[in-house]
């Protein structure tokens, strides 16, 4: 039989133990919200923030963003193939945030999202080796972007020149008719694509 000393002691470890415990699943559970740390808000990637303050709302609002994007062609594809090396979020005055995705291989996505003007910005670069249409890519984007009707865009009319900040790039543009949407495919002067672009302002 144990004495009441050793009793206590065995009691007053068990009690410690505990404490330890729930020390540590509190800490595990937190999600910093400043610069340099990272948000994983039930999303499937993780990203550092590199610039900005974020309030919990911030921190909502551009889960729900990483939500919808990383289900679109122009994150789903270079992922597939090479795989995402690094995520980061900024968030700037007056309510903007920007997403930046680099994937291995070379790739990367930029996202620039401002609630406030309602203006959304998807542009990804990359060596497309998927043997799908680009205009059916673009297509897919645009439904994960606005829903199953899109946002409108004449398929059938386009309209070709040359990107304005690379000479050796043309863009095929296409237009919708609903929060002036923007679709583009670029390409190199070989004619294979390597990138495309979303946007929206309503």
């Amino acid at each position: 039989m144990y004495s009441s000393k050793w009793r206590n002691r065995i009691e007053r470890s068990i009690i410690w133990f505990e404490l330890c415990g729930v020390i540590l699943l509190a800490a595990c559970s937190w999600i910093p919200g400043s610069s340099g740390d990272t948000i994983a808000a039930r999303t499937t990637t993780t990203c550092t923030v590199v610039e900005g303050e974020p309030s919990p709302q911030d921190a909502v609002t551009v889960a729900a963003l990483q939500r919808n994007i990383e289900t679109s062609p122009f994150y789903t594809i270079p992922a597939s193939t090479a795989g995402l090396a690094t995520c980061q979020v900024s968030f700037y005055p007056g309510g903007a945030i920007g997403l930046e995705y680099h994937f291995r291989e070379g790739a990367w996505l930029q996202v620039k999202h401002d609630a406030s003007i309602e203006y959304t910005e998807q542009y990804v670069r990359l060596n497309l080796t998927s043997k799908e249409q680009p205009e059916a890519i673009l297509a897919r984007a645009e439904r994960a972007a606005f829903g199953v009707n899109g946002c409108g865009i004449a398929w059938h009319q386009s309209e070709t020149q040359q990107a304005e900040d690379d000479r050796s790039v043309t863009e095929t543009l296409f237009r919708g008719d609903i929060c002036n949407c923007q679709a583009r495919i670029r390409r190199n002067t070989f004619g294979h694509v390597v990138g495309f672009l979303l946007r929206s302002s309503c």
